[in-house]
């Protein structure tokens, strides 16, 4: 039994011998085909891309910041009315940061004390306004005072009482006491306002004696003189009295040069404060971006070479998650990059100058450009909402556009023969593949409109070879 057993054994051992004996030969022993098959290149592979028909467009993209139309430049000075013998002005508050919006009415700094107080007007201002001035500046003080809400019936381009009424509203609705032609609550002016009430008094007891005298005179030559003195005390009655109403329509509230700066168009962006609070008044103080805005960029010469004016332009503000609709308006020559401030007429300067208000307002023009290359200018089609002003943001200009959906394909698709003809090979869902004659037209980002050759098809979705 035992032996059995042991034979058993035996036999159960070999067989498991020869099964791995056979599976080490069937890994490491190869015939001569499999040794050959393993030697062999794998069959190539064939990549694809699909033929696809769209509107086929060439972009250009680029950077640029929205900026106001125009820029003004402002720097209060000493006005006639204050005189060579004030002292320097100082910056003593800001009541809007560069970069905010500023609105019609708005007080934007103090300067020794007083607002600066942003107006809407198209004309910089040349000097101070005082009652009964006249002139094309003091029908624009109007109109901004009546669009602000405070009434003036005072005929157009005359500072009368009604004027200087809503002047004096305007800056008690801002805190301040109205600005007067004889200074603080008009001080210097009571004097001889009150020498002219006098005079009008006088003047009066005087008609009121000669018109007694007259009543009592008896006989003809002394009615006679007591007429003829009544004639003349009523007579410097109306010369008093005409010089009282003078004085009184030339004195009291006025509006400072060195206070308000007309802002030709809103919405305006207050873009620099440049001083600190303390320090004394230097140009340019204030400068205020204003106007629709617009893109401003610069182009290098290969940019150029593929852009023009009219061009659609898209514009994207990631910041705002917003995009507008425009179209290139300017295209510049070439400019070195230098700083350009804008000044659009002459420079500041203590009695102003031509296109200046507040005694130092410059109107601005093109936004300063510090990159060499062609300046170019983007209008949006419609306004850009404020907190767009000083974005940087992408600008995608269409310079090229299929007329309608093509089928286009890659460019790698695209293969030249040796006879200079262009054709694409579409490969069939069998593998079959087959060359098609091509006429190749516009590319645009990697890809190329093409036309199959007469007695040729191509249609969307067949598979072109891309590469293998």
């Amino acid at each position: 039994m035992i032996r059995r057993q042991r034979i058993l054994l035996i036999v159960t051992a070999g067989a498991a011998l020869l099964s791995v004996g056979g599976l080490v030969a069937s890994v490491f022993v190869r015939s001569p085909d499999q040794d050959a098959a393993g030697r062999r290149a794998p069959d190539p592979t064939v990549l694809t891309a699909p033929v696809q028909q769209r509107v086929l467009t060439k972009s250009v993209i680029l950077r640029g910041t929205v900026a106001a139309g125009g820029s003004v430049n402002f720097t209060p000075v000493q006005g006639q009315s204050q005189g060579a013998g004030a002292s320097a002005l100082l910056l003593t508050g800001i009541r809007k940061k560069a970069g905010s919006a500023v609105a019609p009415g708005d007080v934007l700094v103090e300067v020794s004390g007083r607002p600066v107080i942003a107006l809407s007007g198209p004309v910089p201002a040349y000097r101070d306004l005082k009652p009964g001035d006249t002139g094309k500046d003091v029908g624009e003080l109007q109109d901004a005072l009546r669009r602000l809400g405070y009434a003036d019936s005072d005929p157009a381009g005359t500072f009368g009482p009604r004027t200087k009424t809503a002047v004096a509203a305007l800056y008690a609705d801002r805190g301040y006491d109205p600005p007067d032609t004889g200074g603080p609550h008009g001080a210097a002016d009571q004097q001889p306002l009150a020498a002219a009430r006098q005079a009008v008094t006088t003047a009066q007891r005087a008609v009121t004696a000669a018109r007694a005298t007259r009543d009592g005179a008896k006989g003809a030559a002394a009615i006679s003189a007591a007429t003829t003195q009544l004639g003349y005390a009523q007579q410097d009655l109306s010369t008093a009295q005409k010089a009282l109403d003078d004085l009184v329509a030339h004195t009291g509230v006025m509006l400072p040069l060195a206070e308000f700066t007309f802002v030709p168009a809103f919405p305006a962006r207050l873009s620099a404060v440049n001083a600190a609070v303390g320090s004394a008044v230097a140009a340019p103080l204030l400068t205020i971006d204003s106007g629709r805005p617009v893109v401003t960029t610069v182009l290098t010469q290969d940019q150029k070479s593929s852009l023009r004016e009219g061009m659609k332009v898209q514009l994207s503000a990631e910041v705002l998650g917003q995009e507008a609709k425009g179209a290139i308006t300017a295209l510049g020559a070439y400019t070195t990059g230098s700083s350009n401030s804008g000044q659009r007429n002459g420079s500041s300067g203590s009695g102003g100058q031509s296109g200046s208000s507040g005694g130092g307002q410059d109107g601005g023009g093109d936004t300063p450009q510090t990159r060499a290359g062609y300046p170019l200018t983007v209008t949006p089609d419609t306004e850009l909402p404020a907190p767009w002003l000083g974005l940087d943001v992408r600008v995608t200009v269409t310079a090229a556009s299929s007329d309608g959906p093509v089928l286009v394909v890659p460019a790698t698709a695209v293969s030249a023969g040796a006879d200079g003809r262009t054709s694409v090979t579409v490969r069939a869902a069998s593998g079959a593949q087959n060359r098609i004659p091509v006429t190749a037209g516009m590319d645009a980002g990697g890809y190329v409109a093409v036309t199959a050759a007469q007695g040729f098809r191509l249609a969307a979705g067949d598979a072109v070879v891309v590469g293998q």
